[in-house]
């Protein structure tokens, strides 16, 4: 699980690649009109927001079961806010001092976009984490910090839901992903747009239908029969296989829904080869900083944006499109190992005394701890040993 945050987020790290050097017209990594693989890469937000879902469901389903005191709620708040918003206030906060200089520096940058992006009304609803509740007509200033705003007024959803489903357990989590799946399709359709891109406006309710999905599917690979490794893998590469088609092809944004669910599922499975693959060193440590991957990759968008048609880069190759998305892709993970030392990890050890939703270290142990509870010993009075 904690590789696959990092698989999304670089997914969603070459959609913004390629973004960037369509619109600014220097070339694209691939041609639009032979694959969508690329293009079609907004839609691994759509797996970040039911892996949320999943995780908060792991880490906090026992202290928001029934009964829960007043105070259990808000430390899943407080925890949840240290590790979402100080990365996001000191990024924004570093891109209004980089706009101000360089809008006083270099005025020639500040074309239509700039107007758009860096729009001081936007500003408050940034920070207050209210820009994906269709307050704007555009993005701004972060323009990828939309979800994490969507993300933060979902969390409300888990202290209303997990408690349901606790108290009704056995076919909670079913009924949770047909409730998740249906807000998705009612949005897709009620607003007929032929896409899941939707972020500024109504951002919060696509983030609420992969949420619910998440935490309805947490419940099913509890209740439910373990996938044998080979199943596991099978599942895995069927599903990688079919999002991969889906993406090449272009078709309906809502296909992708079902198989991230089933990549999550799947996954969720130990043993299997991919499984072991994915909990490699380098694997693990991409999933670990995979949110500055993708606030950081936000600045280092803005930067290329503007920097491109001031230095007058065209890129007449793919070869070329390619070394510009090495650049770009070198300076995120850099920028991103950087702010997970020095603003993630500190953040999250004020919120030491509140759960922390993903400490995957602790996440392990717990599993570990209830593996070994369930297992039966040879011997009468041995102990477990982790």
């Amino acid at each position: 699980m904690t590789a696959l945050r990092g698989v999304a987020a670089l997914g969603v790290v070459l959609f913004h690649i390629d973004v960037c050097l369509f619109y600014r017209e220097m070339g694209t990594l691939l041609p639009k009109t032979a694959s969508g693989l690329i293009a079609n890469g907004y839609l691994w937000v759509d797996l970040f927001f039911i892996l949320s879902g999943y995780v908060i469901h792991h880490a906090y389903g026992e202290r928001l079961s029934p009964g829960c005191r007043w105070s259990s709620a808000a430390d899943f708040y407080r925890a949840r806010f240290l590790r979402i918003y100080p990365l996001h206030l000191i990024l924004t906060a570093l891109l209004v001092v980089a706009v101000l200089i360089a809008g006083a520096l270099w005025p020639a940058l500040k074309d239509g976009s700039w107007v758009i992006f860096f729009a001081w009304s936007a500003l408050p609803s940034n920070l207050l984490l209210t820009h994906a509740l269709n307050q704007h007509s555009y993005l701004s200033w972060n323009i990828v910090s939309w979800s994490i705003g969507a993300e933060w007024w979902c969390y409300a959803a888990a202290l209303i839901v997990i408690p349901l489903m606790a108290r009704f357990r056995r076919r909670s989590g079913g009924i949770c992903i047909g409730l998740g799946a249906a807000v998705l399709a009612g949005l897709f359709f009620v607003l007929g747009r032929d896409t899941l891109d939707i972020t500024y406006d109504f951002g919060v309710v696509r983030c609420l239908g992969g949420f619910l999905i998440g935490l309805g599917l947490y419940q099913v690979c509890r209740v439910g029969r373990p996938l044998q490794a080979r199943a596991a893998d099978g599942l895995t590469l069927a599903a990688v296989a079919g999002l991969v088609l889906i993406m090449h092809f272009d078709a309906s944004d809502l296909l992708a829904i079902p198989l991230f669910a089933i990549l999550v599922m799947s996954l969720s499975a130990s043993g299997g080869r991919v499984h072991r693959l994915l909990a490699a060193p380098v694997p693990r440590y991409l999933g670990r900083i995979s949110y500055s991957i993708y606030l950081v990759h936000g600045l280092v968008f803005l930067a290329f944006w503007y920097a491109a048609p001031a230095l007058g880069w065209r890129f007449g190759t793919p070869a070329e499109a390619w070394l510009f998305a090495a650049a770009f892709l070198v300076l995120t993970i850099s920028g991103a190992a950087i702010s997970y030392r020095f603003i993630e990890l500190p953040a999250q050890r004020l919120a030491r005394t509140a759960p922390l939703a993903e400490d995957v270290n602790a996440g392990e142990i717990t599993v570990a701890r209830a593996c070994l509870k369930a297992a039966p010993f040879r011997a009468k009075g041995e102990e477990p040993r982790l």
